[in-house]
């Protein structure tokens, strides 16, 4: 070999580890950028739904699934878009999860708005101030609306203005109804006037408001199952035609035009479902 083939050979491999380098070096500030958001949204959000678990934890197992996951898939299916698959579900799945938690809990909080609106306005009568009726409310009911009062109950505690609690509650919660509590709590503090009796309206008007969403939810739920049994149903036609026949159906996995082709049915999929989801989500 000639000095002027080994000096082409050093300078490719001096590239080569160059590029390594920098790919290795960028890929490792990257993933710490991710890490950082990754722990920052997850623990605020976990704080919101009062769910203290430690976010490195969850960040170090979501790394371990994104790894083992698509290795599984592929060693089952020996399919490439599988494992793409497998990978982008395994990368969404921690934001659906809190989205899905963070939707019941919010449902579980206007659940129980009419009856504590309702049970305020008793204790009010009663005789009790807003802060017994608070602290006696927070000791009564059960989560997740007691934590939430209880906070509001603990910073008043320490030196908190009652303004600001009840605003930090609605900026916990960001709902329009609470919205509404939070405001009547204000002013009626800063102006004063019967308490009582606006409570129990604004519970009964969240109740028929909850009532009227229980009943579009009854009668848009055969939309969201056709949904569903839409969106499902090429997924099993794959799935049949794969036991029927093999061999034609295994070249949707294992030629180019086939993974094509099943990139263009995901995506069409995914349209399908999402506008068959907002035709039946009807605001109220």
């Amino acid at each position: 070999m000639s000095t002027s083939d080994l000096i082409i050979a050093a300078l490719v491999f001096g590239s080569v580890l160059t590029l390594v380098y920098l790919l290795i070096d960028t890929s490792q500030i990257v993933l710490a950028r991710q890490q950082q958001r990754f722990q920052k949204e997850t623990k605020r959000s976990l704080a919101d739904m009062f769910i203290f678990a430690d976010p490195s934890l969850l960040w170090r197992l979501n790394l371990v699934a994104l790894f083992l996951l698509p290795l599984l898939a592929y060693l089952l299916s020996g399919s490439l878009p599988v494992v793409v698959l497998v990978v982008l579900l395994v990368a969404l799945a921690p934001r659906f999860i809190l989205q899905f938690l963070k939707k019941r809990r919010f449902n579980q909080l206007h659940k129980q708005l009419p009856d504590t609106l309702l049970m305020m306005a008793s204790a009010l009568r009663g005789g009790a101030n807003l802060g017994q009726t608070l602290e006696g409310l927070a000791k009564d009911l059960s989560p997740p609306m007691s934590q939430e009062l209880i906070l509001v109950v603990r910073e008043q505690r320490l030196g908190v203005p009652f303004e600001d609690a009840v605003a930090h509650l609605a900026e916990r919660i960001r709902s329009q109804d609470f919205d509404l509590v939070v405001s009547a709590l204000r002013i009626n503090r800063e102006v004063g006037g019967n308490l009582a009796d606006t409570l129990q309206r604004l519970g009964e008007t969240v109740r028929r408001r909850l009532l009227m969403e229980q009943k579009i939810q009854a009668l848009t739920s055969q939309g969201k199952l056709q949904g569903l049994v839409m969106t499902g149903l090429p997924i099993l036609i794959i799935l049949a035609l794969l036991r029927i026949e093999p061999e034609a159906a295994g070249a949707l996995f294992h030629t180019g035009k086939g993974w094509a082709v099943l990139a263009i049915i995901f995506v069409l999929e995914l349209l399908g479902y999402w506008g068959i989801r907002k035709i039946v989500a009807i605001e109220v």
